[in-house]
């Protein structure tokens, strides 16, 4: 179907949205899916956390007005969400053929923002704020099901602007009055995103979500103050302008009986995608034959050729590190993890990693390739210096829905991530507030993280 043609065809239905929006309470979503959504916001609390120990984060906080402005707090939350490239929760067009295969939607990372400066405020409880993310996010999740990004583009800042107006919206309107008007206004301030960009290391991926994040927010209080964009327009910009392939119907289809939530993915480590099976592999193989970096004769990686092209072992950024295959799998070797502290920038300048990814050997598979994207093969092989040698293949990363991460993972990668930036104390009380809220009050844990995120 040409864009023409869709444009003149189906709008979405944006009351049902706007229902969704104003209806929907925990007591009533199966418990597997409040589940992952508690996982899927601390995972993302966790990354975010994580990205404020960098002092990149912490010199843009400086140039927006500080973390306690409604704007430098936005940018500065949003941006730190997506720093260390360890954000979970992207969804695909389910017809996507596109190589390689990237995420249409992030929208977690860019809600999270908008209730986290909600928190500071007191009004709300850790349960509604969970309620609110859960609706943002799923409604972010299938705007991304039905919509495909232009080949090149890049997913932060496109989706996540509708879903963070939807969050706003419910924080400051909890009947929901304003979120169908927030939502299209939120939806028709994408921002035209390149793949390329991170790849070659450029840190301002991450403004596409501070950005992202603040306009979603913003979209809200226009819609109070009367600005409107046409349900029309949104067809515009997603099967035309940023995105094709635009099914209205995907964003409305069983919302509430149906969750798309539950088919996004969480990531082990925080780096491109396409880098996990390899790691993943990497991971086997030095459970099998242990030993220290310096004891690696050999470190060769067979996987697709997009991963393959991935392939400096000199990262001029920890964003161009997330994006380097040599660089990620020497890390991994050295260390044993690959967490947020592996790319701050004294351990990224360690000469005894970059000297091991300089030695890693990538091997293109066309059959692995040809898999795309419905696998993601990759095979490694370790070979020491004593003559032990190991290799371990796998088909797709984990994390995925058939390939699920353990909870106990899950938190472990939030401690990883959070590492001292906040007082233990304040962390595991969001721990214990998400995955094991009491029954006689609600928790405030998130009012006391947010007072401790937005003031330092």
């Amino acid at each position: 179907m040409s864009t023409t043609e869709t444009v003149a065809g189906a709008e979405p239905d944006i009351e049902a949205v706007r229902r969704f929006a104003a209806t929907t309470r925990l007591d009533a979503v199966p418990d597997d899916v409040v589940r992952h959504t508690r996982l899927l916001l601390l995972d993302t609390l966790g990354a975010l956390i994580g990205g404020l120990r960098y002092p990149q984060v912490r010199a843009l906080a400086d140039t927006v007005g500080g973390p306690a402005s409604r704007f430098g707090g936005l940018v500065t939350l949003g941006a730190a969400a997506t720093w260390l490239d360890a954000d979970s929760g992207g969804s695909f067009h389910p017809q996507g053929h596109r190589l390689p295969p990237v995420p249409t939607a992030h929208p977690a990372p860019h809600v999270l923002p908008v209730l986290l400066l909600a928190a500071a405020d007191g009004d709300l409880d850790d349960e509604r704020l969970l309620e609110i993310f859960l609706v943002a996010v799923e409604v972010g999740l299938r705007l991304g099901v039905g919509s495909a990004l232009r080949p090149g583009f890049h997913p932060h800042g496109v989706h996540g602007p509708s879903a963070a107006a939807l969050a706003a919206a419910l924080v400051h309107d909890p009947a929901g009055s304003t979120a169908a008007q927030a939502f299209l206004l939120g939806s028709a301030l994408p921002f035209a995103t390149a793949l390329e960009v991170p790849m070659r290391g450029g840190t301002v991926r991450n403004l596409w979500t501070g950005l992202g994040a603040y306009h979603g927010a913003m979209a809200h209080q226009w819609a109070h103050a009367g600005l409107t964009a046409p349900a029309r327009d949104l067809v515009s910009v997603f099967d035309g302008a940023v995105c094709t392939g635009l099914d209205p119907a995907a964003l409305t289809a069983d919302l509430g009986t149906r969750w798309e939530i539950v088919n996004s993915y969480f990531k082990p480590y925080p780096c491109a995608r396409w880098l996990h099976p390899a790691l993943d592999a990497l991971t086997r193989v030095l459970e099998e034959v242990p030993g220290p970096a310096a004891t690696i004769a050999e470190l060769s990686i067979e996987t697709f050729a997009f991963a393959v092209s991935l392939d400096d072992p000199d990262p001029t950024s920890d964003m161009h590190a997330r994006f380097s295959l040599p660089y990620c799998a020497a890390a991994l070797a050295h260390d044993g993890h690959l967490d947020a502290a592996s790319f701050l920038p004294d351990d990224l300048g360690r000469e005894a990693v970059r000297d091991l990814a300089r030695e890693v050997r990538l091997t293109e598979v066309e059959e692995y390739t040809a898999a795309l994207p419905v696998r993601r093969p990759a095979r490694v092989t370790v070979r020491r210096t004593d003559g032990g040698q190991a290799t371990a293949e796998v088909a797709h990363a984990r994390g995925n829905p058939d390939t699920p991460l353990s909870e106990s993972e899950i938190i472990a990668k939030f401690r990883r991530n959070t590492g001292d930036h906040v007082p233990s104390a304040v962390a595991e009380g969001a721990v214990a507030s998400l995955l094991s809220p009491g029954q006689d009050r609600p928790g405030h844990a998130f009012a006391t993280l947010s007072a401790r995120l937005t003031t330092d």
